[in-house]
C-alpha cells in the first residue's frame, strides 16, 4: 500500500492564497485572458513538498523519491516548481509540475497506463503549448487545512503518492 502525498480526503476545498496569486500572475484576474503589461514575465512558483510522514523529495537515478531529509541529507531536497495550466478549469487548480527551477517537468504519460517520469522540458515552455501537450504534465491540486493532494489530469482518480519505505520512487495511486 502507498501513502498519498496529503490525505486523499475529498474534503471541501479551501482557497489557497498562493495559488490565487500564481493564477493571477500568469492568467490575470478571474477566468479571462492573460493581460499584457509592462511587468516582468511570470516565473514558476517553488515549494517544498512533504508526505504525511514528513519525508521530502529528492532526485535519485532520474526519479523523484521520498526520503527522510535530515542533517546532511537536507541539501538533497528537491523543491517542486509549478505554473498554471491555462487550458483546464481554473477552479480545479490545474498545475504543470516540475523540478530544477522549472527546467524539468513531471509527466504521468499520455497512454492508457500511467507512468511517472521526468522530462527535459521547461514549465514555461509547456505553459505556452496546447491542451493535449500539457495535460500529461498537469495535476489538480486540492488544498484542505495543511494537506495538499495532486490528482493526475490525464488519469483522473490517481494521485501523487509515496511508498511506505523510504527511497521508493514517487508514484500514482
Amino acid at each position: 500500500p502507498r501513502r498519498m502525498v496529503g490525505t486523499g480526503n475529498m474534503a471541501e476545498s479551501v482557497t489557497d492564497p498562493d495559488m490565487v496569486a500564481l493564477f493571477e500572475e500568469f492568467l490575470g484576474e478571474g477566468s479571462g485572458e492573460a493581460t499584457v503589461a509592462s511587468r516582468p514575465s511570470p516565473q514558476p512558483y517553488h515549494y517544498w513538498l512533504r508526505d504525511t510522514e514528513q519525508q521530502g523529495l529528492s532526485l535519485r537515478d532520474g526519479h523523484l523519491v521520498a526520503t527522510s531529509l535530515q542533517g546532511a541529507n537536507a541539501a538533497q531536497e528537491e523543491p517542486i516548481s509549478v505554473v498554471p495550466n491555462r487550458h483546464l478549469e481554473r477552479q480545479r487548480c490545474p498545475l504543470i509540475v516540475g523540478i530544477r527551477g522549472g527546467a524539468r517537468a513531471l509527466s504521468c504519460g499520455s497512454g492508457p497506463e500511467p507512468s511517472l517520469s521526468l522530462q527535459d522540458v521547461g514549465l514555461l515552455e509547456l505553459f505556452s503549448k496546447d491542451k493535449d501537450t500539457t495535460t500529461p504534465f498537469t495535476f489538480y491540486k486540492t488544498f484542505s487545512g495543511s494537506t495538499h493532494t495532486f490528482e493526475a489530469a490525464a488519469h483522473p482518480g490517481l494521485f501523487l503518492s509515496t511508498a511506505p519505505g523510504s527511497g521508493e520512487p514517487l508514484a500514482l495511486a
